[in-house]
């Protein structure tokens, strides 16, 4: 999560239900963030939509204040979190 949000990526909904895991021959967990379609861009001009985006019950509280619904919260890589 954090390569793509340093390239621009912003998942916008990281949840349990969208991370997946094995094991390899050696036995190292190898971990994959899936489920793009809330993912926006940095480079993307102008609201698109799903910019308060995400599983309720997994989104910041800065997002779910009258202002954060309102697009007056910057969204932040800890809201991803």
């Amino acid at each position: 999560h954090f390569d793509l949000w340093q390239e621009g990526v912003y998942h916008r909904d990281v949840s349990s239900p969208n991370l997946m895991w094995r094991k390899d021959k050696e036995g190292n967990l190898l971990g994959v963030l899936n489920d793009y379609d809330l993912s926006s861009l940095r480079i993307t001009q102008g609201p698109q939509g799903n910019e308060r985006a995400g599983t309720v019950p997994f989104m910041a509280l800065e997002l779910l204040t009258k202002e954060g619904q309102r697009g007056e919260v910057g969204h932040l890589y800890r809201h991803d979190l």
